[in-house]
């Protein structure tokens, strides 16, 4: 596993292979344990029967001087080549040929747009404290009926994570019984290639924090039962691009050892918490990716994006139907005026436009860890809203750890706290999430082994 290291002069392009993975291995019975390594099987098998033709092919563009390097996003079912800047346009013109190659486009800059309103004051010691956000889900009482996360891992793509802070060291996969950190499995740096973990934004800690963090007195976290692992893809201006997403993306498929070796799908997370997105709704570069998650039982959790209040401005991948594209609300259960509006861009395979987003949950004034010791940073955005659905989830599947991406829709839409429209709305999807009710609907349908249902019908309803 590699770190993106631009050549000098360089375009670089994102190319799709033109891969069609055997997945029927897997089924409904399969354990969510197992399905991870039989889809990453899968994908990578399908990944290397195009490369075994494609790359005699790239070698004899580099010869010619169109291609000067390239690299494969194992498991995503994406290339990024560079090709020299001076003679681009006959590369890509050359690159059209290609027969293993599908959608090819420039590498594209992905920017952090989220309200940083400061560093906060850290409770004193002893303080017993609550961050609204928590208390507004109800996280405690789901705790208390027994589901707090525990033997669930949470992925977190972003800026990295302090993992030092008071709020996260014990919550993160890579810190071992003596205190001792290690970025084995735990953490990976697709921006700068460190070995460590670290943040130098704010961004990744604070999602961490509101995911699975906190301390016994001051409680941030929805799911602090639950681990969390981190792959760094922006820098510590909050620039990334789709090439450290999908290096980013792929590690979180089979994670591996801080040198970069040992690959294992068995340790990749249960939930990818991903509080970012482009403009662009339409783009389907990532849907490769998205579709190996589902295969392998991950569940992704997207933000939906910060152009509100304007409808329609759902960004890629939470426009994608393999999402759970999250909105986010305020202290009195309000949608906050910049969270983007559905419905999605992209259309079903019965070629409706998808409903989206599907729930919302806190992302105004939330207050998390921050990137230097132990500090603590108060922001706003649907990225504050995304790592505590992510967080929910956790605290569900740590109750029912085979729910399908399919189930636990289900029990979000029917437990959420409907804040809009009446039913489904393109302003909040379900409505706000409610942990002791999710659990409670977790228990109805599935405690007894019952099938599962049949996901809510979706009607949109436009404000």
């Amino acid at each position: 596993m590699s770190f993106i290291n631009l050549d000098a002069g360089a375009r670089t392009y994102i190319a799709s292979l033109k891969v069609d993975p055997n997945f029927s291995a897997i089924t409904e019975a399969t354990s969510r344990a197992d399905r991870k390594s039989l889809a990453y099987a899968a994908m990578t098998t399908a990944e290397q029967a195009v490369q075994e033709t494609l790359v005699p092919k790239l070698e004899s563009l580099k010869a010619d001087g169109l291609v000067q390097s390239w690299d494969f996003a194992t498991g995503t079912g994406a290339l990024i080549l560079n090709v020299d800047d001076s003679r681009a346009k006959a590369a890509f013109q050359a690159l059209q040929g290609v027969t293993e190659l599908g959608r090819i486009v420039r590498n594209q800059e992905v920017v952090l747009d989220d309200v940083v309103e400061g560093d906060v004051a850290a409770p004193k010691a002893g303080d017993k404290t609550v961050e609204w956000n928590v208390a507004k889900v109800g996280a405690q009482d789901a705790w208390a009926a027994g589901a707090n996360g525990t033997g669930i891992t949470v992925g977190i793509v972003d800026t990295g994570a302090n993992v030092q802070h008071e709020a996260l060291k014990s919550h993160f996969r890579g810190t071992q019984a003596d205190g001792t950190v290690t970025s084995d499995y735990s953490f990976f740096d697709a921006v700068n290639g460190k070995k460590d973990a670290y943040d130098d934004h704010n961004h990744g800690s604070h999602v961490a924090g509101t995911s699975v963090g906190g301390t016994e007195d001051h409680l941030t976290g929805v799911a602090p039962g639950a681990k969390f692992i981190s792959a760094k893809v922006f820098t510590a201006g909050g620039s990334g691009s789709t090439a450290t997403i999908l290096k980013g993306l792929s590690w979180m498929l089979a994670p591996t050892k801080a040198d970069g070796t040992g690959a294992d799908p068995t340790k990749a997370p249960d939930i990818v918490s991903n509080s970012w997105g482009n403009s662009n709704g339409a783009d389907l570069g990532y849907l490769n990716a998205w579709k190996a998650f589902e295969a392998a039982g991950i569940i992704p959790v997207v933000a939906a994006g910060n152009a509100g209040s304007r409808p329609d401005t759902i960004g890629a991948p939470g426009s994608y139907g393999e999402s759970i594209t999250v909105g986010a609300t305020d202290i009195n259960d309000k949608v906050a005026s910049f969270s983007s509006r559905g419905p999605s861009k992209v259309k079903d395979k019965d070629g409706n436009l998808i409903p989206k987003p599907d729930i919302s949950a806190p992302g105004v004034d939330v207050i998390s860890a921050g990137k230097t010791a132990n500090s603590y940073v108060k922001m706003s955005g649907t990225s504050m809203a995304t790592p505590a659905v992510a967080g929910l989830i956790a605290v569900v599947l740590s109750k029912y750890p085979n729910l399908s991406a399919e189930q636990v829709r289900t029990v979000l839409a029917q437990s959420a706290v409907d804040v809009d429209a009446p039913g489904f709305d393109v302003n909040t999807g379900w409505g706000r999430v409610s942990a002791p009710a999710a659990v409670a609907k977790a228990d109805e349908l599935f405690g007894s082994k019952k099938p599962a249902p049949t996901p809510p019908t979706k009607v949109l309803a436009f404000a």
